[in-house]
């Protein structure tokens, strides 16, 4: 039985002219205009700590030690020209692009100077949750670093791949991945976008520590492209607040989406939907009631890349299936 749960930390529409115009545009401007670097033609990016990369070529040997620019890098650029991925490419049930990070061959992890030095990179891709004291020995090293923003929305991962986009010089596929996402997004909306707000139905989202979802986190972006009610967000828990089982009851939410990636040996996510429709506590919660209990895949409602958009699917579906007949 579950009895207490503690928030866990993580976790408008373009029409279709638009799709076409990002799609021809690429990904707009660069970051900075591209200037002369070395005394030949090249270009100039600023990262999120403000630090100016100047690059005379295209990046040729390019690591990341996140598994979101592991995603997208897949996605945009020749697997001859990723040096190095995270080593949580390879887990099929995190990573969505699991299945092309074969094609690279390298792995690093965060932290471990010695394994990213061994790649002899030309750029190395980081997120700003890393400790920016490592990021300063990489610099110290003489590697050009570039640390991008973690996103939290759709629209700020749209900016994020752009930005990637920039920085290993390929707007054109970054406005491809991104007029991707806008296609997927406006068959969603097309579906439940113009629901009655009467007619929206209540969602909690539960990791294998509690509910998570709280506002300006990227679970809150999905269900508000899902057209569903956030019950945690509603509630405005803050991150780290406890939520008693007394809480879940009276929040009452009519769908619970469970985890379906097994990250260790001691959770089993196959068991927790019945734990959760057999406690006795529960029975009174519409989504027990009603058995409306599901796993959802976590390799896209994790992302924080392009991928996000398979969530707000997913989720969609999962809370009005028959506006997906």
């Amino acid at each position: 039985m579950i009895k207490k749960y503690r928030l866990g930390l993580r976790a408008v529409l373009v029409a279709f002219c638009v799709v076409a115009a990002v799609f021809a545009a690429g990904c707009g401007k660069p970051t900075e205009s591209k200037t002369p670097a070395s005394g030949r033609g090249g270009y100039s990016v600023v990262d999120a700590t403000k630090t100016r990369i100047d690059f005379t070529y295209k990046p040729q040997r390019i690591v990341s030690l996140g598994l979101s620019a592991d995603e997208v890098l897949l996605d945009m650029v020749e697997p001859e020209r990723i040096a190095a991925l995270t080593y949580l490419a390879d887990d099929a049930g995190i990573s969505p692009a699991a299945a092309k990070a074969e094609r690279v061959k390298g792995r690093v992890q965060s932290g471990s100077l010695e394994s990213v030095l061994a790649q002899q990179p030309d750029l190395v891709l980081v997120p700003d949750w890393t400790d920016l004291n490592f990021v300063e020995l990489l610099r110290g090293a003489k590697v050009p670093v570039y640390v991008y923003k973690t996103p939290t929305t759709v629209k700020e991962i749209k900016q994020t791949i752009c930005e990637l986009a920039n920085v290993v010089d390929e707007r054109v596929a970054g406005g491809k991945i991104v007029a991707k996402m806008e296609k997927e997004l406006a068959f969603v909306q097309a579906r439940v976008g113009n629901m009655p707000a009467e007619e929206c139905i209540s969602v909690m989202a539960l990791s294998y520590m509690g509910p998570f979802g709280a506002r300006g986190t990227t679970f809150a972006d999905i269900c508000n492209y899902a057209n569903v009610r956030n019950v945690v967000a509603e509630y405005d828990l803050p991150p780290n607040a406890t939520f008693s089982e007394e809480t879940l009851i009276r929040l009452n939410p009519d769908l619970l989406v469970i985890p379906s990636w097994k990250y260790d040996n001691e959770q089993d996510p196959s068991k927790m939907r019945e734990e959760i429709l057999q406690n006795r506590a529960y029975q009174s919660v519409n989504a027990v009631k009603n058995k409306r209990v599901v796993q959802l895949r976590d390799t896209y409602l994790y992302s924080t890349t392009h991928y996000i958009v398979y969530a707000i699917r997913d989720l969609a579906e999962a809370a009005y299936p028959e506006r997906f007949k």
